[in-house]
């Protein structure tokens, strides 16, 4: 499969998730269809359930083959489903797989029903911490370590990891090749350390747990979801050792938490000390932050303008795909509609009408921020990541106005947005791809709303 095709599959695929979350007969028929050749637990239809609620990025999956072929046949199984069901969504396979692709999978059937991993039983586990955090450590053999991670079972999850790697290819799970050769090998020369490995069984509704603490075990069942949170390249790097060393001498200590996503972060965060998460990611993922849930809710509404060309960090803008930075638009917020935010019931409406707001602003210009956004930035500042710092000024002044989008349109008017206009060297925007500072926050807010 080709790099870009992957990419730009994964993408349609994440837009048609999104838009069919709610739909439980598409799940059901993609599930079924899974179990009908062979395809259970997490090598096929669990996993497609995953992938359907959202609980596995589609970004996380590798080119390795079986990766390659669960995408396709996820592909060309839920394309069928949606044709089915007369959804509104449609996504042809032979766009993204090759013909030999196609033909090779397109009627892939197990051979054998492979025994799936839950329900899983580890034992020798101890609740550390209070008798109730829902915290157990365990002696954990690298045979097994590696049975659970050859079953797909260990999830790589964003919002409890370090930041990802971000390529011209999208996000990628942040990977040190050379760190990952240097355990295998001292795994296999006996001089790998017992490093924790940090697993979260993600306590969302779904997972389910059960602890003996008589007889020191704790079982994971059918359907819960583990994502790793740290040791992401202890646990990559034990199953190539295996490869090579199936009787390989090793016990991992590995802690089991059943925590929430939020809760996970918290953990990584307290446990990050060796190498720390940048700033902005965890200052992103802290929901003590009321301008980070007005952020959620822009981007749980999946036709936001502006939740398209948002994202977390510089390297999306520099290989064109985001105009601006979800930190931006949270400053932005924060500073602009600061009393409201002391009100929590205030969140879910700030995010709607900046919504509204915004998908307005850019409707009435599709040019520079749909069609031709990246090109169009070549020569004029209106999608420069900073200017959104004006558009979320602007938005404050005018939610209340009942004539705001004729305001909106008059102000956007008054500005001359083209680089050779001597107003953005003065602003010192030219070829500065830093955030703004506070000084220059002040003056896009005012830059928009002066006059009214």
């Amino acid at each position: 499969m080709i790099k870009e095709k992957e990419l730009q599959l994964k993408n349609k695929l994440t837009e048609i998730v999104k838009g069919i979350r709610n739909d439980k007969h598409i799940k059901q028929e993609v599930s079924e269809e899974f179990i009908s050749r062979g395809l259970r637990g997490t090598t096929g239809s669990l996993r497609a359930t995953w992938v359907l609620s959202e609980n596995i990025p589609l970004n996380t999956l590798t080119d390795s083959e079986s990766d390659i072929r669960f995408l396709f046949l996820f592909t060309f199984i839920l394309s069928q489903a949606l044709i089915k069901t007369n959804s509104e969504f449609r996504i042809s396979p032979q766009d993204y797989f090759t013909e030999l692709e196609y033909t090779q999978w397109k009627d892939y059937q197990e051979e054998q029903d492979k025994t799936d991993i839950f329900p899983l039983t580890l034992e020798k586990a101890q609740t550390v911490g209070r008798k109730d955090s829902r915290i157990w450590q365990m002696p954990m053999s690298a045979q097994l370590l590696g049975e659970i991670d050859e079953k797909n079972a260990i999830l790589y999850n964003f919002s409890t990891q370090r930041n990802p790697k971000v390529t011209a290819f999208g996000e990628q799970i942040n990977i040190d090749k050379i760190k990952i050769k240097e355990i295998k090998e001292g795994l296999l020369a006996g001089e790998q350390y017992p490093d924790p490995i940090i697993l979260n069984v993600l306590n969302n509704g779904e997972s389910n747990v059960s602890y003996n603490e008589n007889k020191e075990t704790l079982t994971i069942y059918e359907g819960s979801i583990i994502n790793i949170v740290d040791g992401f390249h202890r646990k990559t790097a034990n199953s190539l050792a295996l490869m090579e060393n199936p009787n390989l001498d090793f016990n991992w200590q590995v802690t089991i938490t059943f925590l929430s996503e939020k809760a996970a972060h918290d953990y990584m965060t307290q446990k990050d000390k060796q190498k720390p998460m940048k700033k902005e990611w965890i200052q992103l993922k802290d929901y003590s932050r009321p301008e980070n849930l007005v952020i959620d809710v822009i981007m749980d509404d999946r036709l936001s303008e502006l939740a398209k060309v948002m994202k977390e960090e510089d390297n999306y803008i520099r290989i064109n795909q985001a105009l601006t930075k979800k930190s931006i638009i949270a400053e932005a917020i924060k500073e602009c509609y600061e009393e409201q935010l002391k009100v929590n019931s205030n969140i879910r409406n700030i995010g709607k009408w900046i919504v509204e707001f915004t998908d307005h602003l850019i409707g009435l210009y599709t040019e520079e921020f749909i069609a031709n956004p990246y090109q169009i930035r070549e020569t004029s500042m209106i999608n420069n990541k900073n200017i959104f710092y004006a558009y979320i000024g602007l938005s404050a002044k005018l939610q209340n106005s009942k004539d705001w989008k004729k305001v909106l349109k008059k102000q956007m008017q008054s500005i001359n947005f083209d680089k050779s206009n001597k107003l953005w060297k003065d602003l010192g925007m030219l070829n500065n791809n830093k955030d703004a500072n506070k000084t220059l926050r002040n003056k896009l807010y005012d830059l928009l709303t002066e006059g009214i």
